[in-house]
């Protein structure tokens, strides 16, 4: 998947909007403490990473590079 791919993910823009918006409405509003808008921002990154790092392996999952076949493939 190229970079142009991955900017039509919608999982990246929902993880990109939930990085940004709580540090956002914190400074908005001051009924959004600052340090837990950093840690929502932290989790929406980690869950963004995660569910892609799954996708990625699932999509991988199978797969074997030619130089790394064993001796009795060959």
């Amino acid at each position: 998947m190229t970079i142009p791919d991955k900017l039509k993910s919608r999982k990246l823009w929902v993880a990109i909007a939930g990085a940004i918006l709580p540090p956002l409405l914190s400074y908005i509003s001051a009924d959004v403490d600052l340090v837990e808008a950093l840690r929502l921002s932290a989790a929406a990154v980690l869950a963004y990473l995660i569910s892609q790092g799954y996708v990625d392996g699932k999509t991988m999952e199978g797969w074997i590079p030619d130089n790394l076949q064993s001796p009795d493939e060959e």
